[in-house]
């Protein structure tokens, strides 16, 4: 462990605020469950905590799987096979983190938490891309986040997929184009998977993964200001994500249903359920006076001579506007599954309403705070000016009008669609051949054995 900078500070204090409004959402009364709800999510915040002090990559990957472990418990609650999905895709991504952080500290001592050699760059950001949901190491998010209990895909989003993030922030400190492809790849590419869901949670997840995108982006820059607008959109997702995720728990408690189809009338039944809601979807969409507006604002000026990632970053917003007019729409006002939307048969509940209302509140304090106290490296004025402000707008306005003059094409539809998860059982089998070499290599002869390790320990020491 080391004494906490200011990174590791910010990233404690979201971590122990995601977990209050978390533990208010699951609202568990008496000690069984206490022991059953609330204490994974508290160990789970520890562990989290532990990781933001760690000072060697070491602590870090041990306090990370710790972590991991706390979420696990929380997610077989929701369905044992997406637990182990998310548990090995977890410990993948910790193998390769490992195999990097051992050959780091060949030489003898412990691989200090921060920049390292080109040679093991690479493998660090494989590690931490599984983490962080990098396009193709993706795999498990959209099932684990739809498929959890709502206060764990809170705390997923909101937090877990960060500590991927604030991983690289140790990592990267120079520009990386690499980098700045995945991120605009990762931008759009979630939100074209979210345009095409039906599951409000589901249509979430692919959310992340874009809105990471805007963050892998701005870190590429390797600049003060690209990291100053990571950090402060990795604490704005945070909030407004986690405010989402609440807002799809609640429809489901109150109409036993997160499907588009058969929602439609929680705006009349739970019209502060939608208010709420809406404070979330201005803020991912990046309305002016967000706190997304503000990240989106800082994140586009610390890219401003990468004019082709602008504009990805652009066509990302229309999308995320596109997505939230769908949500919306679908979820709050106009039903198709059942032309009376459906009645509630269930309510969120008093601690539901307090933990959103917590991070509405959070959300709407992030957006205002920097037009009067010096958060970011644009003042007021900077996020204020014309053109900042019809670079906002023009995702909000084309996105809205794209939804309003051609409402057909986003309705919501039956059916998941296709992503690299439904490439795993047929990959699986494709590792069948090397398995069944390696059951031959099993010859119970120590030369066999010999051969194998002299050609592994070559292959470590031409990899240094």
């Amino acid at each position: 462990m080391t004494r906490p900078d200011s990174l590791s500070l910010i990233m404690i204090a979201l971590a122990l605020f995601m977990t209050v409004a978390s533990s208010l959402f699951a609202g568990a009364k008496g000690k069984e469950a206490f022991w059953r709800d609330l204490a994974p999510l508290w160990l789970f915040c520890l562990f989290a905590c532990l990781t933001a002090l760690a000072s060697t990559w070491l602590s870090f990957i041990i306090g990370l799987e710790l972590s991991t472990l706390s979420l696990f418990t929380v997610i077989r609650r929701g369905d044992e096979a997406t637990s182990r999905l998310y548990l090995l895709a977890q410990l993948s991504g910790a193998s390769v983190l490992l195999f990097a952080t051992a050959l780091g500290s060949s030489f003898g001592g412990n691989l200090p938490l921060g920049p390292v050699s080109e040679k093991l760059f690479p493998l660090f950001v494989i590690g931490l891309g599984v983490k962080a949901a990098l396009p193709g190491l993706h795999f498990w998010l959209p099932r684990t986040h739809s498929q959890a209990p709502t206060e764990s895909s809170a705390l997923l989003s909101g937090y877990a997929v960060k500590m991927g993030i604030y991983g690289l922030l140790r990592l990267v400190d120079g520009p990386s184009p690499p980098l700045l492809l995945l991120g605009i790849v990762m931008a759009l590419y979630g939100v074209v998977q979210a345009l095409l869901q039906h599951d409000a949670k589901r249509l979430l997840a692919y959310h992340t993964i874009s809105q990471l995108g805007f963050i892998v982006a701005a870190l590429s820059t390797g600049t003060p200001l690209g990291r100053t607008a990571a950090l402060f959109h990795v604490v704005a997702h945070a909030l407004f994500k986690g405010l989402l995720f609440l807002s799809a728990g609640s429809l489901e408690k109150l109409y036993g249903s997160r499907d588009l189809n058969q929602l439609g009338r929680a705006g009349r039944d739970a019209p502060l359920l939608f208010g709420l809601f809406l404070v979330g979807a201005s803020a991912i969409a990046g309305c002016p006076f967000t706190s997304g507006y503000a990240a989106k604002i800082v994140i586009k000026s610390a890219l401003a001579d990468q004019g082709q990632a602008v504009l990805g970053l652009q066509l990302a917003g229309l999308g995320t506007t596109l997505s939230f007019c769908k949500f919306g729409c679908y979820g709050f006002f106009r039903s198709l599954g059942n032309k009376k939307g459906g009645s509630p048969s269930g309510s969120p509940g008093k601690n539901a309403y307090a933990a959103m209302g917590l991070l509405a509140l959070a959300t709407i304090f992030l957006g205002i705070t920097p037009l009067f106290l010096p958060l970011l490296p644009l003042g007021a004025k900077a996020l204020l000016a014309p053109q900042a402000l019809v670079d906002g707008l023009i995702p909000l306005v084309g996105g809205a009008a794209l939804f309003a003059l051609f409402p057909r094409l986003f309705r919501p539809r039956q059916g998941d669609v296709a992503d690299v998860e439904n490439a795993l059982v047929p990959a699986g089998r494709l590792l069948l051949r090397p398995l069944a070499f390696l059951r031959r290599s099993h010859t119970g002869r120590l030369r066999t054995y010999i051969a194998l390790i002299v050609a592994a320990l070559i292959a470590i020491f031409h990899s240094l």
